[in-house]
């Protein structure tokens, strides 16, 4: 039963990884990598109940509060200052990229079938299937939309994608490792948001396609 709840709680997390791929609305994308981010956070959570590895709490208490909340929060702000609230520019049609999105969570039940020495027996890998779900869904995202600040989230979907397979493949790495990743995590997404400004200043757009060419 516990086995159950923690790989359904890790396929909570790709299917709303995959939602974000189905709009481009650039505030809803961030509710959804909230949630995402959210049941990430309770599989880490579950993890320490598993093992009794007492500081993957502190760790999931570090996700919740630095990648659920401080993160989405401080990118709406980004997005409220530079006044941009779609990502215009998808190279693909949200729907399809959703669907592509799904199509990958099933290929990545198949590669996690034959993977030898992953946890959990050859018909149930749902914990890894759902790691590698993710991080396929964050390239994805990286490669069909053209706006930065869904760059930007792609980068931290395709981070969760890791650190799930880190999570349920080791359960856990010691907690000043974890606790330094958070914060690497968060500085990058500060600086971020810094171009982010000055992108808008320079160019007034975020269309990552169009910064190839220099301007005079």
């Amino acid at each position: 039963m516990i086995l159950d709840t923690f790989e359904a709680l890790a396929m909570v997390s790709a299917i709303f990884a995959i939602l974000i791929l189905g709009t481009t609305h650039l505030r809803t994308n961030l509710s959804f990598y909230s949630l995402h981010t959210m049941a990430i956070a309770a599989v880490t959570a579950w993890i320490a109940t598993i093992t009794h590895e007492d500081h993957l709490y502190l760790v999931a208490a570090g996700v919740f509060l630095t990648k659920s909340w401080g993160i989405p929060w401080y990118l709406n702000g980004v997005i409220r200052k530079i006044n941009v609230g779609t990502d215009g520019g998808a190279f693909i049609a949200a729907p399809l990229s959703m669907h592509l999105g799904a199509l990958m969570l099933g290929l990545s039940f198949m590669i996690s079938q034959q993977i030898p020495g992953l946890i959990g027996e050859p018909d149930s890998r749902l914990g890894s299937t759902a790691a590698m779900s993710i991080l396929f869904t964050g390239v994805l995202l990286m490669l069909t939309r053209r706006a930065a600040i869904s760059q930007i989230v792609g980068f931290l979907v395709i981070e969760n994608g890791i650190y799930l397979f880190a999570v349920t493949q080791t359960h856990g790495m010691p907690l000043m490792i974890e606790m330094g990743l958070l914060l690497e995590v968060l500085v990058a997404v500060m600086v971020a948001g810094l171009l982010l400004f000055n992108i808008k200043k320079s160019f007034e757009h975020i269309d990552v396609s169009q910064l190839t060419e220099l301007k005079d």
